[in-house]
């Protein structure tokens, strides 16, 4: 969940287990979100309670698209290199 400063509006970032019907259960929750908000009144104690909106959570695919990034063999070896390059500066500064 990410609120904002003022505190007015808040981002719930949802991935239903499995990933399956995501936008089923983000439909789902947008027509529930003057219950939730009531909730969230109720349980907070807030002045004013946030604005709240649901948004599909894609860490789970930015992670993914970053690992296939890595294992891309001309990846690994620009990394290797620069692995290597930053060893050697390191032994050039300590001896």
């Amino acid at each position: 969940v990410r609120i904002s400063p003022d505190l007015k509006n808040a981002t719930a970032y949802i991935m239903p287990l499995g990933g399956d019907q995501a936008a089923e259960v983000l439909e789902a929750l947008t027509r529930a979100r003057p219950f939730v908000r009531k909730q969230v009144g109720k349980t907070m104690r807030l002045r004013h309670v946030p604005n709240i909106s649901f948004e599909m959570d894609e860490t789970f695919d930015q992670a993914s698209k970053i690992e296939t990034l890595l294992n891309d063999p001309k990846v690994a070896q620009d990394l290797a290199a620069a692995d290597e390059t930053l060893t050697e500066e390191s032994e050039d500064h300590g001896a």
